[in-house]
């Protein structure tokens, strides 16, 4: 499948190159594979597949990480 056969698909559109955020993660996508959305996460040197429903456009400025990625800090006592 490409980003054109998921577009029309699932309703979601991507290009390559375009920065997303899945699973609370930054990446870029790479391209496509079969139903699935590849992305190059920061940090990483391979793409890995994901579902197209889970993954959203970022934009820049705007990032909202998942609860996972954030730290909860207390002051001392």
């Amino acid at each position: 499948m490409s980003l054109r056969d998921i577009r029309e698909r699932y309703g979601v559109s991507f290009e390559r190159g375009a920065r997303v955020i899945c699973g609370g993660r930054l990446g870029t996508v790479a391209g496509a594979s079969n139903s699935h959305i590849r992305i190059k996460f920061d940090g990483r040197q391979i793409s890995s597949p994901c579902d197209p429903l889970e993954v959203q456009p970022c934009h820049e400025g705007a990032v909202n990480l998942s609860p996972q990625t954030t730290q909860d800090w207390h002051a001392p006592a």
